[in-house]
């Protein structure tokens, strides 16, 4: 059973603010805190790459009160790059080398080009590969890959399109054609433009 969320909680200025009750500090999330450590560590992730953010009331969240999906993109990163930084400890003077490379880095001026191609289809969910080109460098500078899940949130559950079936069965119908096109053109381009050994 998860811990009890404490009442102060409800107030998302007490919540969020800085003060006794702010996650990184305050005894009323300590238990909250090391449930989730203690089951993110049960299920294999890395202690070094674990970060805390509390969310900002203002900053984080969209108009409905949720985590906006931008904010997303900045948390997994945060963790992402502690797992870079973690890499310090085996390289030794060589990590500043790594840290600091020069090569596909975006500098000002510039414009990007970022677009998503649907690399697979479930029936509850869909996966993406998402990809930032340069215009200046004619390259991809950037690539990140996950899934989206559909979720019915009256029932509580991932929800199945084709289960639901009408439009839900139809937009099933729709990603999975998508992503066997872009599946398609993605191998033969793979094909057509092998990558090339950096020496």
């Amino acid at each position: 059973m998860p811990p009890k969320i404490p009442s102060s909680f409800t107030d998302p200025a007490v919540a969020s603010s800085y003060f006794k009750f702010h996650p990184s500090g305050g005894e009323e999330y300590s238990p909250l805190r090391k449930a989730v450590v203690a089951e993110a560590t049960a299920m294999g992730y890395d202690v070094p790459s674990m970060t805390e953010h509390g969310v900002a009331w203002a900053d984080d969240q969209d108009p409905f009160g949720h985590v906006a999906g931008g904010t997303y993109g900045c948390l997994l990163f945060k963790a992402n790059f502690r797992v870079f930084e973690s890499f310090a400890k085996i390289l030794g003077d060589k990590y500043d080398d790594l840290y600091r490379a020069r090569g596909v880095g975006v500098v000002y001026p510039d414009c990007l080009l970022i677009a998503a191609r649907i690399s697979e289809v479930h029936p509850d969910r869909y996966f993406c590969v998402t990809s930032v080109w340069s215009y200046r460098q004619q390259a991809i500078v950037a690539e990140s890959s996950g899934y989206v899940v559909f979720f019915d949130y009256r029932k509580g559950q991932v929800a199945n399109l084709t289960e639901y079936g009408g439009v839900y069965a139809d937009l099933h119908r729709d990603l999975t054609e998508r992503a066997r096109r872009s599946t398609a053109l993605h191998t033969q381009w793979s094909l057509d433009h092998p990558k090339k050994a950096k020496l």
